[in-house]
């Protein structure tokens, strides 16, 4: 496994660890529950879908998978959060449990198509 897929699998519970424990007026936990939202949940399945790996000297296709990871890692928050609306039990802890476990579990899968080393 890939420092990536076990930064990506651990990222949401770091990120719930900060959220549960610091104060809100810390600025750095903005910071980090922001970027958590707009990258890992997105990188996490756009990594787990995509049947080829990226090259990370080709410049199209690093920023398409930037692109794609911004774009459902955005998606995901917004199903999340309005799931938890809809059913009258959302926070922001909740948001994050559900969004780190999905995170997790798909930086954890392998890719879909990819070979098994034997």
């Amino acid at each position: 496994m890939t420092p990536l897929r076990w930064g990506l699998a651990l990222s949401g519970w770091a990120v719930w660890a900060v959220v549960t424990f610091l104060p809100d007026t810390v600025a750095l936990r903005t910071v980090l529950v922001t970027a958590f939202l707009l990258v890992c949940p997105g990188l996490a399945a756009s990594r787990w879908a995509r049947p080829g790996a990226v090259r990370a000297t080709d410049r199209t296709a690093v920023l398409e998978t930037g692109v794609l990871s911004v774009t459902v890692g955005v998606s995901m928050a917004v199903l999340v959060v309005e799931a938890l609306f809809l059913g009258g039990a959302f926070t922001v802890t909740r948001a994050l449990l559900a969004l780190a476990a999905a995170t997790s579990v798909l930086a954890l899968l392998p890719r879909r198509g990819a070979s098994r080393r034997v």
